[in-house]
């Protein structure tokens, strides 16, 4: 099967995505817009066109409909719910945002389609469990962004705050992409050194309310983000395509809790090769445990 990527979505975060990826050097073959509104999608394809004999690439790309999707390896879904600037929460529009989603899903499923499928749109967990639903796909094969970049936020803050880089920084954000995702702080390392050495409790404590309103704070200024999980979702690509095996804090599934939610796992060609890699304390347990009930309410609201 050959490298074809799918977005579906040509708002923001998918255009960027699009480009981010010719601009990666990854071996992909062709990349295909779709989307609802057939003149955006035509637009952007041949906007996006002359990028490609002045980047590193040697990508197609163009606008299609969802037949693409039957010999497509990795479809991503970034349509959805645009994020506005006086939104506070991500589940605010979950009733909306689910109606797209199905009809999306039911679209790719009525195809030959068997890859993997990327999730973008918000709620972003909640939303990973519809596609799974109504895909028909194992569950290994669908990933949502999840807290991959709440993560590199993260990095950015105790890179800025330390001096040192953030990726030499070995922390995570994990649990729901929302108001419920944590920091395990117990787990986060600089070298071999608990990174509590460095930082009070309080210290911490603003750190993790700074990570998690990082993304409405962009959306205060500009309306929307877009850059960074397009960045994110570029590399979860490339650890899929180039066969990494590599963690990732992604929305995978957790058959114990029977939701996705993030944690960090291992990614490879076949999707999640494993999840759920963490060692958490008695109270970061509780929290992981709350982040999963609030996602199970929000599916049992819809489901």
């Amino acid at each position: 099967m050959k490298n074809k990527v799918i977005i579906i979505g040509t708002g923001n975060v998918g255009v960027s995505y699009a480009y981010s990826l010719l601009s990666s050097n990854l071996n992909i073959h062709e990349i295909v817009l779709i989307d609802i509104n057939t003149q955006k999608a035509e637009g952007e394809a041949l906007d996006l066109l002359n990028c490609i004999p002045l980047v590193n690439t040697s990508s197609k790309i163009k606008f299609g409909t969802y037949e693409e999707c039957n010999d497509a390896s990795i479809i991503c879904i970034t349509a959805g719910v645009s994020q506005r600037a006086n939104i506070t929460s991500r589940m605010e529009d979950l009733s909306k945002a689910t109606n797209i989603f199905k009809d999306i899903v039911k679209n790719i499923a009525s195809t030959k389609f068997n890859g993997i499928i990327l999730v973008a749109g918000n709620p972003l967990d909640v939303m990973t469990y519809i596609t799974w639903k109504y895909s028909g796909l194992n569950s290994n094969r669908i990933i949502g962004s999840g807290t991959s970049l709440d993560t590199a936020r993260l990095q950015n803050i105790l890179s800025e705050k330390l001096n040192i880089s953030p990726k030499s920084i070995n922390a995570y954000v994990i649990g729901e992409h929302g108001n419920s995702q944590f920091i395990p702080w117990s787990n986060a390392k600089i070298g071999l050194e608990p990174i509590s050495n460095y930082l009070t409790y309080d210290e911490m404590q603003k750190i993790e309310e700074e990570t998690r309103n990082f993304g409405f704070r962009i959306a205060q200024k500009k309306n929307y983000t877009c850059f960074g999980v397009a960045s994110a979702l570029t590399r979860i690509t490339k650890a899929l395509i180039e066969d990494e095996n590599c963690i990732i804090c992604v929305s995978s599934y957790d058959p114990i809790q029977k939701v996705f939610i993030s944690t960090p796992s291992v990614i490879g060609e076949n999707g999640v090769e494993r999840t759920g890699i963490m060692a958490l304390t008695p109270e970061e347990i509780k929290k992981y445990e709350n982040s999963a009930n609030i996602i199970k309410k929000a599916i049992n609201e819809i489901d």
